[in-house]
C-alpha cells in the first residue's frame, strides 16, 4: 500500500473549474514536495499526454492544485495550491508535468460540518 492509496491530487483551471488532472481516476502518479514554510511544492505528475500537457501550460497562471489526505477511518485533509506565477515544465521524454506552487491553504472539513 502507498501514500497514492489514501491521497489524491486534482489539478484544475481556477476561472472555468475544468478539471485537468485526477490522480483517484486517471491513470497517473505523483510526487508532491513541500519545498518552503511558506507553502511552497513542487508536484510532479508523470503521465500527462502532450496534448493535454500543453493545455495545462496554456492556463499556467490561472490552476489550482489540490491535495487531499484520506486516511482511512479518519477525518480527510484538504490542501489548496496557488500556482499563479510559479512554473508549469512539461518533460516529453518521461511524460512528467512539473508544477511549483506557492500559496497552500489546509483546512479540515470535519472542523467546519458537524
Amino acid at each position: 500500500m502507498t501514500i497514492q492509496d489514501h491521497d489524491r491530487i486534482l489539478v484544475k483551471h481556477a476561472v472555468t473549474g475544468r478539471m485537468f488532472v485526477n490522480s483517484g481516476t486517471d491513470d497517473v502518479t505523483y510526487t508532491l514536495e513541500r519545498i518552503g514554510a511558506d507553502g511552497a511544492a513542487v508536484l510532479s505528475i508523470q503521465g500527462i499526454s502532450p496534448w493535454l500537457a500543453e493545455d495545462i501550460r496554456g492556463v499556467q497562471r490561472e490552476l489550482n492544485v489540490f491535495h487531499f489526505e484520506e486516511p482511512p477511518g479518519e477525518p480527510p485533509v484538504k490542501h489548496w495550491f496557488y500556482v499563479g506565477e510559479h512554473d508549469v515544465v512539461y518533460d516529453e521524454a518521461t511524460s512528467t508535468l512539473t508544477i511549483r506552487t506557492g500559496a497552500e491553504i489546509t483546512y479540515k472539513p470535519d472542523e467546519y460540518w458537524a
